[in-house]
């Protein structure tokens, strides 16, 4: 199994499960769901990374680390375990919040209940485990089996949303059957991970889960405060707008990622991080390689869609969302943030104790320049707050990376192409305005 068709392979899964996402978005207009359930559904998907980004990329960070130490039958030991193990955090902490969502939904700046939330809850029950699950068979070289897996969770998720909205029914109904499908799934997920064949058993369960967390506990902090950085935007918008639902809709529809970044990017980050971990040199180059081949489809893409999206935008959207192009260009502008690779770099090397600092600086920044901008921006000037905090992050994690190790940024990244293109995506961005 190569490393090119690994990367391939992850890429495949997240590019279905966001490309799931996605036609969720675009079908939801045009089934007539009003805007202001469809805020509410967008409320639902942001309740969702507050409660689980954090936690869960730690812990999934520090499995691929941990799954680069180990082989063989120790490997789908400890995975299987590991899928556990997250099942049990899944449910101890949505349990929590669904015994506090009053002064959850009210600390969140939201306007009453969103539509069917203990629904919702259960789809996340079932998507927390399934994220170590995908990376085990990833890194187990079974791609058909995870292929397989990938397309039924994409179609799953779609058909038991959208195919009730479709039959005449409400949201409220076809949140039902998205909670069956999701109970599916976290059945297949729990016989899989309790139930399997036994390997052997040189370390306890304890001992395992235990440096598991160990290793990944300064991730975890990272990725909370990352989260809490991208949370604070859809707050200030809460808080700025009074919770209005049709306000939160418009915001959420304009920040949407580059179609697939997401699902790029994780798929080359899950085979770089153990190989950089066992032998730097060559991962490192293979981080350059897809690194590279990225950025010509990244900015590429980047660039046409903010130069012809006054063409194409209410033709996807609907004319419902028309407010939303402005945000969505300038959010374009991040996707050159999201192509520094040096957090990579840093979780393979394990010099990870202290990088949740710079997070927290993001997040000053941020906030700040958020509640300056707002009053007299509006969205876009919270928009505009969070590039200039996300550039300045990815510059503090370069310099750490070379202070604390000696890795240029060069060495990882093919600099030449990445700042061609990128004063090109900046330059446009200018002229559209």
């Amino acid at each position: 199994m190569t490393s090119n068709l690994q990367v391939r392979a992850g890429q495949f899964n997240q590019a279905a499960r966001q490309g799931a996402y996605i036609l969720i978005a675009l079908l939801l207009p045009r089934l007539g769901v009003p805007r202001s359930v469809i805020g509410q559904w967008e409320t639902l998907l942001f309740l969702g990374y507050v409660l689980g980004f954090g936690w869960t990329t730690g812990l999934l960070q520090g499995f691929l680390v941990r799954m680069g130490d180990l082989a063989g039958a120790r490997a789908t030991r400890f995975a299987r375990r590991a899928v556990g193990t997250t099942a049990l955090f899944s449910a101890g902490l949505l349990l929590a919040a669904a015994a506090f969502h009053g002064p959850l939904f009210r600390l969140l700046q939201l306007d009453g209940e969103p539509l069917g939330w203990p629904f919702f809850f259960l789809l996340l029950f079932s998507r927390w485990p399934g994220f170590c699950f995908e990376q085990a068979l990833l890194l187990a070289g079974r791609v058909g089996w995870l292929t397989v897996y990938s397309v039924a969770n994409a179609l799953g998720l779609l058909l038991s949303l959208l195919l009730p909205l479709y039959l005449g029914h409400d949201m409220l109904y076809a949140m039902r059957w998205l909670a069956g499908f999701a109970g599916a799934k976290a059945l297949g997920l729990m016989l899989w991970a309790w139930f399997s064949s036994p390997g052997p058993v040189e370390e306890s369960y304890p001992a395992q889960m235990t440096e598991w967390l160990r290793q990944s506990r300064p991730l975890v902090a990272y990725a909370s405060v990352a989260a809490l950085v991208t949370a604070v935007d859809p707050w200030i918008v809460n808080y700025w707008s009074g919770g209005d639902e049709e306000v939160f809709a418009i915001f959420r529809y304009g920040v949407r990622e580059l179609p697939l970044l997401a699902a790029l990017i994780s798929g080359m980050t899950v085979v770089a991080i153990p190989l950089i971990g066992r032998d730097t040199p060559a991962g490192l180059d293979l981080l350059r390689r897809q690194s590279r081949q990225l950025f010509h489809y990244v900015f590429a893409l980047s660039l046409l869609m903010m130069l012809t999206a006054h063409w194409w935008w209410t033709l996807v959207f609907t004319p419902v969302f028309a407010d939303s192009l402005p945000i969505f260009r300038t959010y374009l502008l991040v996707v050159g943030c999201r192509l520094v690779f040096a957090m990579t770099v840093l979780t393979a090397l394990k010099q990870t104790r202290s990088i949740y600092l710079w997070g927290l600086a993001e997040l000053v920044v941020n906030v700040v320049l958020s509640l300056a901008l707002a009053p007299r921006f509006g969205l876009q000037g919270i928009i505009w707050a969070t590039v200039i905090a996300s550039y300045f992050h990815e510059l503090c994690l370069v310099l750490y990376l070379r202070f604390r190790t000696g890795t240029a940024w060069q060495s990882y990244a093919d600099l030449r192409w990445y700042a061609g293109y990128l004063l090109v995506l900046f330059g446009a961005y200018y002229w559209m305005l």
